[in-house]
């Protein structure tokens, strides 16, 4: 019966369907040599265990604030995630939501006042660190927007100083690799345009 199995289209066990033809190999003990990977594996996504822990994390800030102070109903992680090989900016939303960091998102994030940490006031600002050339605006996905390159974080003005000081290692132009860690953003409302 175990033979039967093993014949091209055979049902899975359990199930009324064939299996694809190309998840069934004829087996037989020692004939297959253990096979190493040959190229080393690069995520695409954070793991759903930081993106939870993320979103754990962010909720547990939210619900801190809700009930010393009921200032933030919404609030966003930036994080750093790598993206086909190559670090980009991810948020993760109380929803937990993971997502790449657009321009446009950037930009809806800046439109109103956000705390980082719900500690010191900032805004936000998108940077560019590379040089655009045609060829390469050529090469955009056009179904996608721009993603966010470098990010400027600015205090504001009547932060103190003290404010200022425990935070000073996010500020300034911040891209996926000088990331310190990950930024915690609280805002009054959520922002137009970002998922819940």
């Amino acid at each position: 019966m175990g033979a039967s199995r093993r014949q091209w289209g055979a049902a899975a066990p359990g199930s009324q369907l064939p299996w694809p033809t190309f998840c069934i190999v004829p087996w037989k003990p020692g004939s297959l040599a253990p096979v190493g990977q040959p190229y080393p594996l690069a995520e695409t996504m954070p793991s759903p265990l930081v993106v939870d822990a993320l979103r754990d994390q962010l909720v547990r800030v939210l619900d801190w604030y809700r009930h010393q102070r009921p200032a933030f109903g919404w609030g966003v992680v930036l994080h750093r995630r790598n993206e086909r090989g190559k670090l980009r900016f991810g948020a993760v939303t109380p929803a937990g939501e993971s997502l790449m960091l657009t321009q446009p998102l950037l930009a809806a994030l800046a439109t109103g006042p956000c705390w980082l940490d719900g500690a010191v006031r900032v805004r936000l600002t998108c940077r560019h660190i590379s040089q655009n050339h045609p060829w390469l605006d050529a090469l955009q996905r056009p179904d996608r927007p721009p993603l966010v390159e470098a990010l400027a974080v600015c205090f504001d003005p009547d932060a103190s100083a003290a404010e200022c000081e425990a935070f000073q290692a996010m500020a300034g132009t911040l891209t996926p690799a000088t990331l310190p860690s990950e930024l915690f953003l609280l805002l009054k409302k959520r922002s137009s345009g970002w998922p819940l």
